[in-house]
């Protein structure tokens, strides 16, 4: 197989995991006992240890060149980790296994990313084409495990997400061995030259903003709809409606990043975050809900394929996967925060607002995304992040 079929189907793989985790695991928590403010405090946490485990596996990424076996060690520990949830009894054994999970896990999404850009970079695939796959998973995934569970216990959430681990694992081995040459004297660490460089932090601020602010819709989501009297079967629908516009737009990546730019379509993001939180409450007929989904192709994908956009260009191979993982660690952080406050907010139930006033209250994220982008903005034609010194 080519380099980049290999890993469109990595992308299938590890995509397929999050396609039930993110949709359906508050769920599987709440039905072992867990209140809402239990749930966001577990969720938030983990996400927070993420952000130590990221950057200290792209550091030794980075100083040993190699992406394929890092990636096969995590995916193992990924799933030995999360089997262990399946003896965890109480609140306080849940928060340590998903800790180990969290940790063991948090590398692997960055890292696939970095390697599909050398990949693409190397071997003339559009990162779009590969990327899409995962959001195709992701979509049958959520589309499928809601027909699933219709009906069924809320144990099976666990055995889904299992045996999407168990594929993510086997698909780490067909990964191809791309390595970097290390010939070349590091100057400093690659961590302390992107963090020093004002355009690497304007970058940073701008999606933390834009992809935290969806930290209300991947706690709550589900459980919103729920709420609203939606079946699990019309939730799968909506989770999958949403991704199949991402899957729209990467399809379309190539022609669309050269039109907008980089920083053209963090724009984008900006303006479809800030309608898509601002009716997403008010909304319940699940039609209408339907159509709002279609806005993630621009609060979410259109971020996500301008980042990459900026990072490709900007970047040198030698510090690229911490500067990758730099991106979703930067997003993690602000997602972790916005992830706490969500358990009081959604229990709060305000009087004549119900749960659903959690998504407007999502839009300052969006205005601080806002601002990462005009300062972007202003040195659009000449953005380097951290460049090789001498």
């Amino acid at each position: 197989m080519n380099p980049g079929l290999r890993v469109s189907l990595y992308f299938a793989a590890i995509f397929s995991v999050s396609g039930v985790h993110l949709p359906f695991w508050a769920v599987w928590l709440e039905s072992r006992g867990l209140s809402p403010w239990q749930i966001s405090i577990m969720l938030s946490t983990a996400i927070w240890l993420r952000l130590l485990a990221g950057p200290l596996a792209a550091h030794l990424v980075d100083k040993s060149g190699e992406r394929r076996r890092a990636l096969i060690l995590l995916g193992w520990a990924s799933l030995i980790c999360f089997a262990a949830f399946q003896i965890a009894d109480g609140f306080m054994a849940l928060m340590f296994v998903g800790a180990l999970f969290a940790m063991a896990w948090a590398p692997m999404p960055p890292l696939t990313e970095n390697l599909s850009m050398l990949v693409a970079n190397r071997h003339g695939v559009q990162y779009g084409r590969m990327r899409l796959w995962g959001s195709m998973s992701f979509l049958a995934a959520a589309y499928l495990a809601g027909l699933f569970l219709k009906g069924r216990s809320d144990d099976w959430i666990f055995w889904l997400i299992l045996g999407c681990l168990i594929s993510t694992a086997l698909a780490g081995h067909l990964l191809p061995d791309l390595r970097l040459p290390l010939d070349r004297p590091r100057a400093s660490a690659p961590l302390l030259r992107l963090l020093r460089d004002g355009n690497f932090r304007a970058f940073l601020t701008a999606n933390a903003g834009l992809q935290a602010s969806h930290a209300a819709f991947y706690t709550f989501g589900t459980l919103h709809w729920r709420s609203i009297g939606l079946s699990d079967a019309q939730i799968g629908f909506l989770w999958a409606i949403g991704v199949l516009a991402e899957v729209l737009l990467f399809a379309a990546g190539q022609r669309v990043v050269q039109v907008l730019g980089g920083v053209g379509l963090m724009w984008v993001a900006v303006g479809g975050g800030v309608l898509r939180w601002s009716l997403h409450g008010l909304l319940t007929d699940p039609t209408a809900l339907a159509l709002l989904q279609l806005l993630h192709a621009a609060s979410f994908a259109a971020a996500h394929l301008g980042a990459m956009r900026l990072l490709a260009e900007g970047c040198e191979p030698s510090v690229s996967a911490t500067a990758q993982t730099l991106y979703g660690a930067g997003n993690g952080a602000v997602l972790a925060l916005a992830t706490l406050l969500m358990g009081p907010l959604y229990a709060a139930n305000l009087p004549g607002l119900g749960p659903g006033w959690i998504y407007p209250a999502m839009l300052p994220l969006m205005l601080i995304g806002g601002v990462g982008a005009w300062l972007l903005w202003r040195q659009r034609h000449a953005i380097h992040f951290a460049r090789e010194e001498a």
